[in-house]
């Protein structure tokens, strides 16, 4: 949770649905020995050995108040919960560990609390929701008032640790995985990206309708993000790029605390007669890994249906792809594209902003006939690589309509950065889902209309500061 107030990882690639809520890298030097507690002379409250005490009543004493207790529960543990994961960096479930001293100095409740009001950084992360209103505000008092135990018993429950994923409604019937497991060895690099791919051969089209991760161990793994791809991959896990290809069609995408992704009921992504090409990037972190090599072996499991739906859902990406960004400057590339005649009856469902390390906020608004009041569709004033999520938008557009999407970056190198995929390189593309699907488009070969054409071929201005 706020590991990355000490050291920040590394999180990347692109996703049309990625719902994320990642956690965060351990930090090496971490002090795990508590502090001394605070209380009566002489007295023993749960909680403060570092183990909460649960009653027949199935009621849990932590050594926190109930109102502490059940915030940390409900927003915080499905990482750092008794034995954290998905490389978050220390348990938040007892006093004692809230007590413990972090090599900066502070404490962990201290951090904690650091991290919740951090407006650049939240913790929980988006998509989530904030921690704030009276529960800011009673953890706030808490610490103001010395972290003091509690002997309260509390009836709130920590969430199954499924990385906060439901399941389907739909029934599944494909399952992308690698034949053969991921192996992360002792010593590994704090974050590793591994990608392998699967072919699926029909006989007939199929409509994907639902996509939900299938999480193995929740000890390295970060993300994951499902492409398509024109080729092969090959099924053997491999290291890949962080930022994927740009080749490569963004499909859905997960990271802890995120959801599947269940398609409207007029639409489904299409899987066409041959083989469908799927490539999977899976993001592994070491943080919270012990002295044993760990071993992976997540995917994506699909339900698809041959009771073709009424429109073929696709994927369009709004926003540049030719910009600089001055060195030690704070830059806004403001981009319109306007919708030809073939987005007439097109309705957009959701939304992935992406862009790398610099990007600090995203928006996209609809300019009704090019020239009416702008309606937002979607703003992320806070843009987090690290945890690039999905948001689920509603909105109709016509022939006419003007798409402007705003990429705001802040880049404080003596470089000018342009777009790429590169580490050192930027993207401002708002990955839109929308239905129903527009077919791309060639003469002789060139590309009047793709996925990227509404970021190729929109009229972008930049402002400076």
């Amino acid at each position: 949770m706020f590991g990355r107030i000490m050291r920040m990882t590394a999180g990347g690639g692109v996703a049309i649905a990625l719902a994320a809520a990642a956690c965060t890298a351990e930090v090496p030097g971490f002090d795990s020995k508590s502090s001394e507690q605070k209380g009566a002379p002489g007295a023993s409250l749960p909680g403060q050995g570092g183990e909460p005490e649960v009653g027949a009543d199935g009621k849990t004493a932590t050594g926190l108040p109930c109102d502490i207790d059940a915030t940390l529960k409900q927003k915080c543990q499905t990482c750092h919960g008794a034995s954290p994961s998905f490389g978050a960096s220390a348990p938040l479930v007892t006093h004692a560990d809230l007590m413990k001293d972090w090599p900066s100095g502070k404490k962990v409740y201290e951090l904690a609390l650091a991290r919740m009001k951090d407006d650049a950084r939240p913790m929980p992360p988006v998509p989530n929701p904030r921690i704030a209103g009276a529960e800011l505000t009673a953890f706030e008092s808490w610490v103001k008032g010395g972290a003091q135990p509690s002997s309260d018993r509390c009836d709130a429950r920590a969430p199954e640790n499924k990385g906060g994923v439901k399941p389907l409604s739909c029934k599944a019937d494909t399952l992308l995985k690698s034949k053969t497991p991921f192996t992360m060895q002792v010593g590994a690099p704090l974050d590793q990206y591994i990608c392998f791919g699967v072919d699926i051969d029909l006989s007939k089209k199929r409509h994907v309708i639902g996509l939900a991760p299938k999480v193995d161990n929740t000890k390295i793994l970060h993300h994951i993000l499902l492409f398509q791809s024109s080729t092969s991959f090959g099924d053997t896990p491999k290291e890949c790029a962080a930022f994927g290809s740009a080749a490569w069609k963004l499909v859905a995408g997960w990271a802890p605390g995120g959801d599947n992704l269940e398609l409207p009921p007029e639409a489904g992504f299409p899987q066409e007669k041959g083989t469908t090409h799927w490539v999977m990037q899976l993001h592994y972190n070491s943080g919270s890994m012990g002295n044993k090599p760990e071993t992976d072996n997540s995917g994506y499991e699909l339900c698809t249906t041959e009771n073709l739906r009424a429109n073929d859902a696709g994927v369009l990406a709004f926003g540049s792809t030719k910009f600089n960004l001055p060195p030690r400057s704070n830059s806004e590339i403001s981009c319109d594209y306007t919708l030809p005649n073939t987005f007439s009856g097109v309705k957009f469902f959701n939304a992935s902003p992406h862009m790398h390390t610099r990007g600090d906020s995203m928006s996209t608004q609809r300019l009704p006939g090019g020239k009416g009041t702008p309606e937002m569709i979607f703003d992320q004033p806070k843009f987090d690589f690290e945890n690039q999520a999905n948001f689920k938008i509603t909105a109709s557009v016509a022939p006419g309509d003007v798409m402007r999407t705003k990429c705001g970056f802040k880049n404080p190198s003596d470089a000018t950065i342009g777009f790429g995929e590169g580490t050192n390189d930027e993207m401002c593309f708002n990955f839109i889902g929308y239905y129903p699907n527009i077919p791309d488009k060639t003469l002789f070969g060139l590309p009047i209309f793709t996925w990227v054409t509404p970021s190729s071929s929109a009229k972008c201005t930049t402002t400076t500061k």
